[in-house]
Order: structure tokens, then C-alpha cells, then sequence
């Protein structure tokens, strides 16, 4: 069964790293790929559409992109097949033998709302992120954090700049129910790759306000619960993969960034919130999109998209 891989593009060739990361799935799983390009609407406009040569220079921009998406998925299908371990079938090639199925959109008006809304029509967003060194200006990485906390599926974000490497998949928990969705699209990740998948559960263990009031040692044993019941549940519905587990004593956020260097890929999880609550990410999940080192997914409990887009 196909799936919708919709990435956000802006022509910047410094920034393609999310398009190549998508392609890539693509030519991978064999999903359908759409690029989406938001004309950004200013905040004194009063027109209902863009001008017509706005349009036409987006539409031509989309062209460009669509080409360099093709151009890297023939690349990605001429290194080989499937990675070992895939459950999923390739989707039959068009017209070229080896193209997948790409699509576009343009949409006008603010770009962290307008994603959030196309995302309903996708099974996994992939946005762009800044890079370590572009994040000391302010609110450097915001966009990645408010589309997260809003979208109707679950959302990679990739560093600009990033170069596919690394290997093996990090999954972060700490015992609540919006991990669960989270570790099994790692999971499912980690078998289609052929590598392992580490379950990590950072935290420190003992809160300096409670110094003396409760046992470092029932903190620390309760994470390791967390890691390895979190690891049993990826092996019963995985047994082909390797899980490890690895409990840190720090700062969430920090740990799992930490965790995840070297790695393939980051995957957490989020709340599925409600009302204005929804324009919260989380702390740890704010964090960890903020300082950001390799692709990170961020997963929502409630919803097919999670499952669709991870179980390939």
C-alpha cells in the first residue's frame, strides 16, 4: 500500500536537504511524493489570490524542484534495491523505468499555518530545518517546532546542509502513551533499514528539589523499566531487529540529541493536544528541534498517518 511523502520546498539550493531526504523515502517505499511551496502572504495584504506572475514564477520553481526530486530518486533506485529487512513492495516504475511519482501545490498565505493544513492531505511532512550554525539568530528553527505542534501527521524536520550517513535509529521515551506510536514507527524504520534501533530514556535521577526525599535509585530503576519495556514491545512486533536500550542521566532534550549523533535518525513522540493546547509542542520536543543535528520525526499518538508512513 502506497503512502503520501509531502515535502516543503523554497528553491533555495542550500536548503535541499529535506527534498533529497524525501525523494529518497520515496524511491525507497515507493511512495507518492508531493512538493509544496507556500507563497508567503504578508501581513497587510488584503488580496484573496497572489499576482499572476507570482504564480507563474512558483510554478516554475516547483518544475525545478520536481526535476532535482526525480533526478536524486533514480539515483537512490540505481544504488540498489530495497534495504534489507523492507516488509513493503516498490511501487511500479513510469514511463523512465525508474521514476516515482511526484506531484505539486503552491499555497498562499503564512507558511506555518498553511503546512499545518496541507498536512492533513499527507502521511508524512517533511519540512527543512537551520543548520547548528544558523541557529544563533532569533527564532532561528521556529518553523520546525510550530508545524510539529499543529500537523495532522507525523513530521520529519532535516537539517539544511545535512548528507545522508550515519547508521541505526534512536527513539526517545519516558513511559507516556504518545511514545508508544513513536517507537513503533522507529521500529518499523529500523527493520526496513536493516539496522538497530536504540530506545533511549533520558533524564536525571534525581531532581535536586527532592534531594533526600526519594530514592536516586527508584528513578533510576523506573527508567530503565521505561527503556526496556518500550524495547520488548519494538522486539514482539519487530523480532527481526536488533534493540538496544540506554538510559542517560540528563536533560532530556540534551540526551537524545546527544544520543542520536551518528545516528540515521531521531524519532519522538508528541502529545495529540487539543484546543489551544496544540500550539505547544512539549519542552523536550522544542529542544531537540532546536538543536537538531540529524533528520528527526516527530510522531503523534493518535492517527493512521504514524503507522503509515513507518510501516513500509
Amino acid at each position: 500500500m502506497s503512502y503520501t511523502i509531502m515535502v516543503a520546498v523554497d528553491g533555495e539550493p542550500d536548503h535541499r536537504a529535506a527534498l533529497d531526504w524525501a525523494a529518497a523515502r520515496a524511491a525507497r517505499d515507493g511512495a507518492r511524493l508531493e512538493l509544496v511551496h507556500v507563497i508567503e502572504r504578508s501581513w497587510g495584504d488584503s488580496a484573496d489570490e497572489p499576482s499572476h506572475l507570482l504564480v507563474l514564477a512558483v510554478r516554475s520553481l516547483l518544475d525545478a524542484e520536481k526535476t532535482i526530486a526525480l533526478h536524486h530518486a533514480r539515483e537512490v533506485r540505481a544504488r540498489g534495491p530495497v534495504p534489507a529487512g523492507s516488509t513493503g513492495t516498490v511501487a511500479a516504475p513510469a514511463d523512465t523505468g525508474d521514476d516515482i511519482d511526484v506531484g505539486t501545490r503552491y499555497c498562499y498565505g503564512h507558511i506555518g499555518p498553511e503546512l499545518a493544513d496541507v498536512s492533513r492531505d499527507a502521511d508524512l511532512l517533511v519540512i527543512g530545518t537551520p543548520a547548528e550554525a544558523d541557529r544563533r539568530r532569533a527564532f532561528a528553527g521556529s518553523l520546525a517546532v510550530r508545524v510539529a505542534a499543529v500537523a495532522e501527521c507525523p513530521v520529519a524536520a532535516v537539517p539544511h546542509g545535512w548528507v545522508d550517513g550515519g547508521r541505526g535509529v534512536v527513539v526517545g521515551v519516558d513511559g507516556e502513551l504518545q511514545t508508544e506510536s513513536a517507537v513503533e514507527f522507529a521500529a518499523a524504520e529500523a527493520e526496513i533499514l536493516g539496522e538497530p534501533l536504540t530506545v533511549a530514556c533520558a533524564g536525571y535521577v534525581a531532581n535536586p528539589l527532592l534531594a533526600g526525599l526519594v530514592p536516586e535509585i527508584s528513578l533510576g530503576d523506573r527508567r530503565e523499566r521505561i527503556a526496556a519495556e518500550a524495547a520488548d514491545r519494538a522486539k514482539e512486533r519487530h523480532p527481526g531487529v536488533t534493540v538496544f536500550t540506554d538510559v542517560l542521566d540528563t536533560a532530556p532534550s540534551r540526551g537524545l540529541v546527544a544520543e542520536a549523533d551518528g545516528a540515521r535518525l531521531l524519532v519522538i513522540g508528541t502529545h495529540d493536544r487539543h484546543g489551544m493546547q496544540r500550539l505547544m509542542l512539549g519542552s523536550v520536543g522544542h529542544d531537540i528541534l532546536l538543536n537538531v543535528r540529524t533528520p528527526v520525526v516527530v510522531v503523534r499518538r493518535s492517527g493512521s498517518g504514524a503507522e503509515g508512513a513507518g510501516r513500509r
